[in-house]
């Protein structure tokens, strides 16, 4: 097939993947994988796509003797089948593609694409921002083609086809970055800081990484504690508020009775809320719904009513828990996979587990692991529209295949 195919293909799919879309992410992605499918897989990608088979027929099965909406059970089922052809169609269009630079020359283009709407927006309404709530609204919560493009642009040393405008070009990118005030994607940037400078890799940098990690965060977790904020702060105080509140959200156990006679903490502990009420279901339906969970179409009841996106719901079919939200549908064994998972993509890619010379690709897929860790504990995972960690490892994957079968010098930067 010629190459401008697979590239329109691939562009067209980047884009899609932008636009939070279930339906049209997992069309494009079944359409891409068909066109650019071969018989030689990396044995990593065949393992990973594997655990994530597995996930999903655990969720068809444990549906099994309930009586959910054939839409909501549909809807399930592409919900969890979408992660793996996102991979398989990112791994296989990349080594169709012949160029080494289109890739990233693409995710740069549309994050640009992005940025600039980002930003035009904010300018044009820049009259009516009397908030960081409105500011945020703007632009969406976050965009995370942003943070693949920075990474791209800020630790490989591929040229892209704005090389003489680089520096203006991460500057737009940065500015549009800062301004979703997105605590994930300041994390997640930070965590392929740490990757590409080696501190993920299983040896001593690991844990001058760790220690380095841990004064950071002792150091942000004292300054913030000493600033007076609070869930009426306006302005750049109701994002140190939100900050501040992180660890609270996710881990504190909290006595959902009381929230619900005082909903003005109910969003301050709505992550935390939304999981326990999960586990709550699952705890209701015994040995069954912690082995294999409640199946594809259950939904969590919240036990009230809540305005989500502008509409009203009394019950949600996914939460942000994205480990919860596994086990949920698909019980411990399908949370077991899910977390082999994760192992597998950080194990399989440390400098003792390859014979690659191409280290900085090893360091950016091991870092990849930990942007679904760490997305998996605040935003679903790779389960959510608009998240790119599953296609980001699928694309690092296939270029460090092709350079095994095709060796090519891919340079370190530091």
């Amino acid at each position: 097939m010629p190459q401008i195919v697979y590239k329109i293909g691939l562009f067209i799919f980047v884009f899609i993947l932008s636009l939070y879309s279930i339906e049209l992410s997992f069309i494009s992605s079944i359409f891409l994988l068909v066109i650019s499918i071969s018989n030689k897989i990396s044995i990593n990608v065949m393992v990973a796509s594997l655990l994530l088979i597995v996930i999903v027929v655990l969720g068809i099965l444990s549906s099994y003797g309930f009586k959910y909406q054939l839409f909501g059970t549909i809807k399930d089922i592409v919900y969890f089948i979408r992660p793996i052809s996102i991979l398989l169609a990112s791994y296989f269009v990349v080594k169709r593609i012949k160029s080494k630079t289109f890739l990233f020359n693409t995710v740069v283009a549309i994050a640009l694409l992005f940025a600039i709407n980002h930003l035009f927006n904010i300018v044009i309404n820049i009259t009516k921002i009397d908030s960081y709530v409105y500011l945020r609204s703007l632009g969406g919560k976050q965009n995370h083609i942003e943070i693949v493009a920075l990474v791209f642009l800020f630790f490989t040393p591929y040229p892209t086809i704005f090389r003489k405008y680089r520096k203006l070009l991460i500057a737009i990118i940065s500015i549009s970055f800062l301004l979703y005030f997105s605590r994930t994607m300041f994390v997640v940037l930070f965590i392929f800081y740490l990757g590409h400078k080696g501190y993920l890799f299983l040896n001593r940098k690991l844990i001058k990484g760790f220690m380095f990690l841990s004064i950071i965060s002792i150091a942000l977790i004292v300054l913030l504690s000493n600033i007076e904020a609070n869930r009426n702060s306006t302005g750049i105080k109701a994002f140190i508020h939100k900050t501040q509140n992180t660890f609270i959200e996710l881990f504190e156990p909290i006595d959902t009775e009381t929230l619900l006679k005082d909903r003005r903490g109910l969003w301050e502990h709505w992550r935390a809320y939304e999981a326990t009420k999960a586990i709550e279901q699952m705890n209701n339906n015994g040995t069954k719904g912690w082995l294999i969970g409640l199946g594809f179409g259950s939904n969590v009841d919240l036990e009230t009513t809540v305005k989500l996106d502008g509409k009203l719901f009394d019950e949600v079919s996914s939460i942000h828990n994205g480990f919860v939200n596994v086990a949920f549908k698909t019980g411990l064994l399908g949370l077991l996979c899910y977390c082999l998972f994760i192992i597998h993509i950080f194990i399989s890619h440390q400098k003792f587990s390859t014979h690659n010379k191409n280290v900085l690709l090893n360091k950016l897929i091991v870092a990849t692991s930990i942007y679904i860790l760490f997305n998996s504990l605040v935003i679903t995972g790779f389960y959510r529209p608009g998240e790119f960690s599953i296609f980001l490892y699928g694309v690092l994957v296939g270029l460090k295949h092709k350079a095994e079968l095709n060796p090519i010098n891919i340079k370190d930067v530091h």
